[in-house]
This record gives structure tokens, sequence and C-alpha cells, in this order.
């Protein structure tokens, strides 16, 4: 049963203090009108249907977006989306905006109540709506509270200097990425990677996504190298004490089937 959310003090859609909201935080059974079954899971926000133009509820800096997504689907959950992170941990997520409609890049720093996009049915959705979350330490938290001002998302300030001084560092995604191979940079666990950045296909990661590494991984050896017109893997190995072969291993997916072919511009990561 649906309800009105009156109050709101830090809203994510542009003019209103008021929602209605369909679908509530928490564990839910609901009817999919699009495959006309019973669906069942733990909804990580709420689900909002008032308003058109979706805004920052806080200032931040946005770590990730989609917007090619035309319509339902399950693979890419969330629809068009954007994320921000805020300082002190936390995030907000807006998901299943209208295609081609997100206002804002990777990278961007924010105000509050700036425009990012348009509200939509992208992704597994069935309606035109905004799920709207918050992840707090790594873990999702009843939005609610954060909208009515009983709790404060913090306001980002340029001087956190992004993610990677806080609890994780961050990776952008490049062409050729795979998340296996981005793990293995990190000794990590690619399924356990993918479940820390809410992947919901760890086989489907885009070009300019932001991954975040938790900073327990062994990543203080870790550098990254821009490959210089006539370098070889064998003259980068030397300078860094390490194999070619080693190199190569780590960097497959970015330098392709053949080892000797690498190109001014590209970027290597390489562990001393």
């Amino acid at each position: 049963m649906g309800y009105t959310l009156n109050n709101i003090k830090s809203s994510p859609f542009k003019g209103l203090d008021f929602s209605y909201i369909t679908s509530d935080f928490g564990y839910r059974t609901f009817y999919n009108e699009v495959t006309n079954k019973y669906d069942s899971n733990f909804h990580n926000g709420i689900d909002m249907t008032s308003g058109t133009e979706i805004v920052a509820v806080s200032s931040g800096i946005v770590t990730d977006i989609r917007d090619n997504i035309t319509g339902y689907t399950t693979t890419y959950g969330s629809g068009n989306h954007v994320i921000l992170y805020h300082g002190n941990n936390i995030y907000t997520v807006y998901y299943h905006m209208q295609y081609n409609s997100i206002k804002v890049k990777v990278g961007d720093i924010v105000k509050k109540g700036q425009l990012l996009g348009i509200k939509g049915a992208t992704g597994y959705a069935t309606g035109p709506h905004l799920h709207f979350g918050v992840e707090v330490n790594n873990a999702w938290v009843d939005p609610k509270d954060y909208l009515l001002g009983i709790k404060t998302i913090p306001e980002y300030l340029e001087t956190n200097n992004a993610i990677s001084n806080n609890t994780d560092i961050t990776y952008i995604v490049k062409s050729g990425d795979t998340l296996s191979g981005i793990a293995s940079l990190y000794n990590m666990n690619y399924i356990d990677l993918a479940k820390y950045n809410n992947i919901e296909n760890p086989n489907l990661i885009i070009t300019g996504q932001t991954i975040r590494i938790p900073n327990q991984t062994n990543n203080s050896n870790i550098i990254t190298y821009t490959v210089k017109s006539g370098d070889t893997l064998y003259d980068i190995a030397n300078k860094y004490n390490t194999t070619w072969p080693k190199i190569y291993e780590d960097n497959k997916d970015t330098i392709g089937p053949d080892p000797g072919l690498i190109y001014p511009g590209q970027q290597l990561y390489i562990k001393r």
C-alpha cells in the first residue's frame, strides 16, 4: 500500500516537499506488471513517484552514471542512474531515469539542488518513478530519515580530495577492462568486488564507470604507468624491477593478445 511522505527537507525532486511512495525500504513482495508474476526481494531504497526533475539532495561528487538504457531490463536493474559521494563514506543513488536525460558526468562536483536528470522507467522498473537510496559504510539504510532531516547527508567539500582519501580508493574503468582483471590487480575476488560495488552483472561494466576498491586490499605497491612512445614491456619491467610476462598478465585485457603491441597513452598497472 502506497502513502505520501510529507515535510521532506532535502528532496530529490525539484520544488517538492512531498512525494508519493509506492514501495518502501526493506523486504517486499510485489506484482510485476511486465512479467505478470510476483517478485520478492530486498528493496534497498524507496520508490518515489511525485515529481519530474531529479536533483541532488546534498552536494557531492559524481562517482557513476549510466544513460543508455531505453526501457525495462533486469540486466541493468538500476536503469539510467547517478551515484553521488558526499564524504564520510555516504553515497546517494538515483535510479531509473529517462534515457539520455542525465545532466552530469563522472567526476563532476554538484551542488545541493542541482539537476541530475529526469524521472523515468528504465531498468527493473514497471512504471515511472525514482528509486532513491542511501548507503552508509557499505550498507543500505532507510533513506527517509535523511529526506526528513532526522539525519544529515554531509555536504561534499573539494578538500575531501575525492573518495581515495576516505575509506576507499577508486578505479575508473577503461575500454577493454573486465571486473576480474581489475580485481586481480588488487588481490581481490571479482565476485567480492562486484558485491562491494553493487554490480548486478559482474560481466557487464562500462568505460568511465567508477569501481570502489576497499582500502584494506594490498594496493600500496601498485602504480599506474602511462605508456610513452618507444616503450616496450621489457623496458618498463626493467624500470620497475619486475618481468614483462607479469606486467602482461596483469594488463592482458588492456594490451590484447600480442604483448609486443603497446601504444602511447595506454595505462598499465604494475605490481612491484
